[in-house]
């Protein structure tokens, strides 16, 4: 399928990859235990497979309705729905990836603060952070994408290793006995879970930008498979290793766990995690960043720099403004039932929709 932008803006397919698990492993790989063990308890990794399952099929929707138009999908609002309703849909589609982004930015701002640098103000954070972010961007979508590359092999290689330190004083009776929850209780720990996948939905803007589209999405598959098997291997270890009653204490369970590994010399292996974690959280920011930016470019034609400094600039303001907890995590909830509704209820209506349109034109 011939791709509609120069070849030179374009990712190979194999890249896909790497887009998928940096979108989906973010800063909630950090605290998603506690939040899907409160229905399910330590039957959550259930919940975790029966979600992964879903995303594969949405996936699989998304790349077929993006097949349909070979575009991204403010084309598609504005060629199946006209210029009003198409309108309304792409504000919408603006508003939700920045807003995704805001909140991994906001949480992981909290996280230095609380685990490096206490006296360290949000506007200095921000500041460095943003000033990083639009370095990225600006440097186009093969830059961000060679971010998602390093940003995934890195932190992989250093980091996810260090989870298996905790086994030396894990519990393995914690899992027992299994299938002790209702249908509801794991239906109910698959919507909390639903959250940490959320961001593949970037899928629908950075299509056009893959060389041969079509045979990308295997690895659009094979992402998402990977990205799972990490989440699910990290919730069993969290789960040998807390009991259930201090987990629901621990608001970080990944960062906590990993603190047990000792090395000659780094007498806090957390300063080193969350550094490192870095990697990964600025071009999961960037390609949410990109993507809102790259669809203002399309709805109202603005330069995608000027509008790209401006978000940034609300972003900062936004950031300093949230400043309690409690406060983040209203923003988190509101946000988690959106996107619950955007991804089970809006993709499959669009797939089924352009499908039955395009069958009645043809």
């Amino acid at each position: 399928m011939k791709s509609l932008l120069d070849e030179r803006h374009l990712v190979s397919s194999f890249y896909v990859f790497f887009l998928i698990c940096t979108n989906i492993i973010g800063i909630g790989i950090m605290s998603f235990q506690r939040d899907i063990t409160k229905d399910a308890g330590y039957d959550a990794w259930i919940s975790i497979i029966l979600s992964s399952i879903s995303i594969h099929i949405l996936v699989w929707m998304i790349y077929r309705i993006l097949g349909i138009a070979n575009n991204d999908v403010i084309h598609v609002h504005k060629f199946y729905f006209g210029k009003w309703i198409g309108g309304l849909f792409n504000i919408f589609v603006i508003f939700y990836f920045l807003i995704l982004a805001l909140i991994v930015f906001r949480v992981y701002i909290e996280v230095v603060q609380v685990w490096l640098f206490p006296l360290m103000k949000t506007w200095q954070i921000s500041l460095i952070l943003l000033v990083l972010v639009y370095y990225i961007v600006s440097g186009g979508f093969r830059v961000i994408t060679g971010m998602c590359f390093w940003g995934s092999i890195i932190p992989f290689i250093i980091l996810f290793p260090l989870n298996f330190f905790s086994l030396e004083f894990a519990n393995f009776h914690n899992l027992l006995p299994v299938f002790n929850h209702s249908v509801k209780e794991i239906v109910s720990s698959s919507k909390a879970m639903l959250f940490q996948y959320v961001g593949f939905e970037t899928l629908f803007m950075f299509y056009p930008f893959i060389k041969n589209p079509d045979r990308s999405q295997k690895w659009a598959h094979i992402g998402l498979l990977f990205s799972s098997l990490l989440y699910l291997i990290i919730a069993l270890i969290t789960f040998v290793f807390f009991s259930e009653g201090y987990l629901n204490q621990t608001i970080w369970p990944t960062l906590t766990q990993m603190k047990i590994a000792k090395f000659p010399l780094i007498e806090r292996v957390e300063f080193i995690v969350v550094s490192i974690w870095l990697l990964l959280i600025l071009p999961n920011i960037s390609v949410k960043i990109w993507a809102g930016c790259r669809a203002i470019k399309k709805v109202i034609n603005v330069k995608q720099r000027i509008s790209l400094f401006i978000v940034l600039v609300l972003f900062f303001i936004i950031a300093n403004v949230l400043k309690e907890r409690s406060q983040i995590e209203r923003l988190n909830e509101m946000y988690s039932n959106i996107a619950f509704y955007f991804v089970y209820l809006y993709i499959p209506f669009l797939f089924l929709y352009i499908h039955i349109k395009h069958k009645i034109t043809k």
